[in-house]
């Protein structure tokens, strides 16, 4: 049986500089069952915690002894950041238990690094002024991993991680080591830190809460291919620069301004990077090829990111103006749930009760408090019912909060929706759909899951007691589950009463 007892004790001793007595920690972490994994890194993450609380350790010894946790938690965050992917399984630990423990480590792990530094800074050592470049790396390659799980998340990363990587990345910059090539550790190429810093502006900049989960995945991907197409510049050039960070700020990079000068603005073009998602194939060349649904929405996402970082992009203003709007709304999220709210026998239970912020003539502004299992996705189909009136939305935007609440920017698509049945010939099982009489398209549609759509295929659609024969048009939007499309009626005829 694994004595972790003694892998505790041994990680308690590295942080208090007592070596000899026992086993060590690199003998026991050799011997580290695979179950164990989740406890010993959140007994790594206690061992950093206890070390960076500690004051009295001098400079070389915490930085030997943040070296020594960070080599022997790296592995375990590897595995268990595969469990949390669904890559790996160990059994024992659910994929949702491991992300508070890898945050933990990653926030640990990043201060302990700044903490040498800071000590470096009150009394600089000439002998180890030449790690000082290798801790900034460290440093700011863990604030980089939590805003970028932040983001993959459809969070907002705490102003105290853009706080550090802003100040982490002036040090290097203003003491000409920002683009140097480092191995922030021996197994690992050299790559330097405005790399680490560019990844997530560029993240930032993609507008993640407008994406899909498989979108940033994605993004995640693709963007450490691209970082070298852009490059921070100290000297404004209102012309051909669009976006502008304030190092000395909590805040990522917004758009330039003309009134953003000093010497702690770094500025950027993104104009190389728009031109190259502009030519980029939607083809993967190193999986599997795309379904159609997927491919499209593939081509979607490039042409929006294209869009999104070049310097005409910037135009972009809101389509009408938002107006706080604060009261209770009923939602029914997705095809199944909303056909099961607008049947005749429907109770109050088939919908959700959620909180309108504001809205405008375009949109709707929401945030709810989701429950455990909750999976709401950037183009989800939502209905809202409020003051008597039904409306259909997409939703295209969503932000999580750490205080359990979600908000969410939904666009509204038609102001009537009517449960309809589609059936297609010689095929037994009927299928739900929404049509709507009216839309932005200036067309009636109709809002089917994407397996039944091919274009030109005829379906009977039933209405009450009237059916018709319809024709699928092309289609006008593709979102990741349903498809809304126009639609041409062939043949009109009406049941007879029942007797």
């Amino acid at each position: 049986m694994f004595d972790i007892k003694g892998l505790i004790d041994a990680l308690r001793r590295r942080a208090h500089d007592d070596e000899d007595a026992g086993p060590s920690a690199t003998k026991l972490m050799a011997e580290l069952p695979r179950d164990q994994t989740l406890l010993a890194l959140t007994e790594i993450v206690k061992a950093v915690a206890e070390l960076n609380r500690n004051a009295k350790v001098g400079l070389k010894e915490r930085f030997r002894s943040v070296q020594s946790l960070d080599d022997k938690a790296r592995p375990l965050m590897a595995l268990l950041i595969g469990v949390y992917q669904g890559k790996a399984t160990i059994e024992g630990i659910p994929p949702r238990q491991v992300l508070p423990s890898l945050i933990a480590c990653w926030q640990e792990l990043a201060s302990a690094y700044k903490l040498c530094l800071k000590q470096h800074a009150q009394q600089p050592a000439a002998r180890f002024a030449s790690e000082s470049e290798l801790i900034t790396l460290r440093a700011i390659a863990y604030y980089a991993e939590q805003a970028r799980w932040a983001y993959l998340r459809h969070y907002e990363p705490e102003l105290r991680i853009w706080r550090n990587l802003n100040h982490l990345f002036l040090i290097a910059d203003s003491s000409d080591f920002s683009h140097k090539e480092i191995a922030r550790y021996p197994e690992e190429a050299p790559c330097p830190i405005v790399n680490y810093y560019l990844l997530i502006v560029l993240f930032k900049l993609a507008e993640p809460e407008r994406r899909r989960t498989e979108d940033l995945a994605f993004l995640n991907q693709i963007l450490p291919r691209c970082v070298n197409l852009v490059r921070p510049e100290k000297i404004i050039r209102i012309r051909e620069q669009n976006y502008a960070v304030n190092l000395d700020d909590t805040l990522p990079p917004v758009k330039l301004r003309r009134n953003m000068v000093g010497e702690r603005y770094r500025y950027f073009d993104t104009e190389a990077l728009a031109t190259h998602f502009h030519s980029l194939s939607p083809h993967p060349l190193d999986s599997a090829a795309l379904n159609p649904i997927d491919l499209a929405l593939r081509e979607k996402l490039l042409a929006d990111l294209a869009v999104v970082y070049s310097r005409a992009g910037q135009t972009r203003s809101r389509r009408s103006e938002r107006r706080t709007r604060e009261a209770p709304a009923s939602v029914a999220l997705g095809l199944k749930q909303i056909a099961h709210a607008l049947q005749s026998n429907a109770t109050e239970a088939e919908w959700e009760t959620w909180t309108l912020g504001d809205e405008s003539s375009n949109g709707i502004g929401l945030h709810y408090r989701p429950g455990f299992d909750d999976h709401l996705e950037i183009g989800e189909v939502l209905l809202l019912r409020q003051d008597g009136h039904i409306g259909l939305t997409f939703v295209r935007r969503m932000v999580k909060h750490r205080d359990g609440q979600i908000q969410v920017g939904a666009e509204k698509i038609a102001p009537q929706a009517q449960l309809v049945i589609l059936q297609a010939n010689g095929q037994p099982n009927p299928a739900w759909a929404l049509y709507c009489p009216e839309s932005p398209h200036n067309s009636r549609m109709l809002l089917l899951d994407s397996d039944l759509y091919h274009r030109h295929n005829e379906y009977t659609l039933s209405a009450g007691q009237q059916k018709f024969r319809v024709k699928l048009g092309p289609a006008q939007e593709r979102l990741p589950k349903y498809v809304f499309v126009t639609f041409q009626v062939l043949e009109k005829s009406n049941d007879p009463p029942a007797s």
